[in-house]
């Protein structure tokens, strides 16, 4: 047993006298070749045990002792009424388990961003309505033409952007 083994033993239980038969017989047999440990011992019991062998035992009344155990029983019971109703949180948590929550929510959030910037999902109704003849006239109006007016039964005259795009 190594020596800082053995002292925490005799800060502990070996002091008291309240250590297993096998754990005081390794701590004697160490107490027995070493120096340190063995002088460790007696100052301990010279500084703590002496001053107190001579004195008074005050045993504190019943009722205080009453008090304390039923403190301590209340503390429990409500422990363990809490670990018998698990908060909202707890319940979600382990209704639904996500590794990664930041990046599931990451998700979502761009989804309804996408989803939300093409339009799909407030606006149920056709963006664009096609109306021939006013959108040729706003773009002729545009190149300031004069609309092609059929006039020679059959012989359309053809604009400049007509004719470079036909």
């Amino acid at each position: 047993m190594d020596c800082k083994k053995v002292q925490e033993f005799i800060l502990t239980d070996y002091i008291d006298g309240r250590m297993a038969d096998k754990q005081m017989s390794l701590v004697e047999g160490h107490l027995a070749y070493c120096r340190v440990c063995k002088d460790l011992l007696i100052n301990l019991k010279k500084e703590l045990v002496e001053p107190l062998t001579n004195a008074p035992s005050a045993a504190p009344d019943a009722s205080l002792w009453l008090q304390i155990k039923q403190t301590i029983e209340e503390e429990q019971l409500q422990q363990v009424e809490k670990s018998l109703v698990p908060d909202f949180w707890e319940r979600v948590r382990s209704a639904v388990h996500i590794p990664r929550p930041a990046m599931a929510l990451a998700s979502i959030v761009t989804m309804i961003f996408m989803i939300g910037s093409t339009g799909q999902l407030f606006i149920n109704s056709q963006f664009v309505k096609i109306n021939g003849p006013d959108q040729v006239a706003y773009l002729s109006s545009l190149i300031n033409e004069p609309l092609a007016v059929d006039t020679n039964n059959g012989n359309d005259p053809q604009t400049p952007i007509e004719q470079y795009f036909l």
